[in-house]
């Protein structure tokens, strides 16, 4: 049983690999620019320059920014700050002027978080918006809970935020890896429960907001396990709510490669996660 599940798990994660391209590498092989670690994040970039990390306030967002590629650089559409440094990437303890691809996730192309941070501040509802992204490519939920290796790189970037930060937001967009290697319902609530109690264990109370995604595999059906498991998660007494529904907002017109968000759908992506919170406000 474990055999056949690890087996299941690994040709699930291959065949998202070869959907992203390996980080740090175009589709064609070439080596691409910048380095990343053990895990795949991007640790630098070309142009990529530290500047001062503005002290939090009332009208700082820090959004923890967590799940499967659609959180990573793996995107159509590059984007850049229209704030300059009020939308701002932090990773490894240091502040960088957001622009894609961001530093702390996989890939090197373009992402939707800065977009969004422009659209927050375009709309007033922050003065600043500190992006902390820490998605990994391909990353089934059973690797975020607790003992996993992605929940131990996650401890380590709260570790590393908590110095200057307190997390005023957990977004959360994973599960396609999941309906690919058929999770079951039960399993991914549990699996998703323990990782919600290791960022609570690290103080992290802010609101958690989980997103609907499944879609990607061609055999992909609307009403599948991992679906209902992420519709049944929202929780007022434990800070859970409803994130973007992808599956239903994003189709496939709207995803370059039949799986990652192409530039319409980045810009969809975007404006749903500001109306979301801009609601929560």
């Amino acid at each position: 049983m474990r055999k056949s599940l690890t087996a299941a798990l690994t040709r699930a994660v291959l065949a998202l690999a070869c959907i992203a391209g390996a980080s740090g590498h175009a589709a064609d092989g070439s080596v691409q620019p910048g380095t990343v670690d053990s895990l795949g994040r991007l640790t630098s970039y070309p142009g990529k320059k530290a500047v001062a990390c503005p002290a939090q306030d009332g009208r700082t967002a820090v959004l923890l920014l967590i799940g499967q590629s659609n959180t990573a650089n793996l995107a159509e559409k590059k984007h850049a700050s229209a704030f300059g440094a009020r939308v701002l990437n932090f990773f490894d303890g240091k502040c960088y002027i957001a622009r894609s691809p961001l530093l702390g996730t996989t890939g090197t192309s373009g992402e939707s978080w800065t977009l969004l941070g422009n659209k927050l501040l375009a709309a007033g509802v922050f003065r600043n918006v500190v992006l902390i992204p820490a998605g990994i490519s391909g990353s089934p939920v059973i690797r975020w809970q607790k003992g996993g290796d992605l929940n131990a790189m996650l401890m380590d970037v709260l570790a590393a935020a908590r110095r200057r930060y307190r997390i005023t937001h957990v977004l959360w967009h994973q599960g396609e890896v999941d309906f690919m290697i058929k999770t079951g319902e039960d399993d991914y609530q549990r699996m998703f429960g323990s990782l919600l109690a290791s960022l609570r264990d690290q103080g992290v109370d802010a609101p958690m907001f989980i997103s609907i995604a499944t879609r990607c595999a061609p055999d992909w059906i609307a009403d599948n396990p991992i679906a209902r498991a992420q519709k049944a998660l929202p929780s007022r007494q434990q800070k859970l709510f409803a994130g973007v529904d992808t599956d239903k907002l994003v189709d496939v017109a709207d995803r370059h490669d039949t799986c990652h968000f192409g530039a319409g759908g980045q810009e969809k992506f975007a404006r749903a996660w500001r109306d979301i919170i801009k609601r929560r406000r």
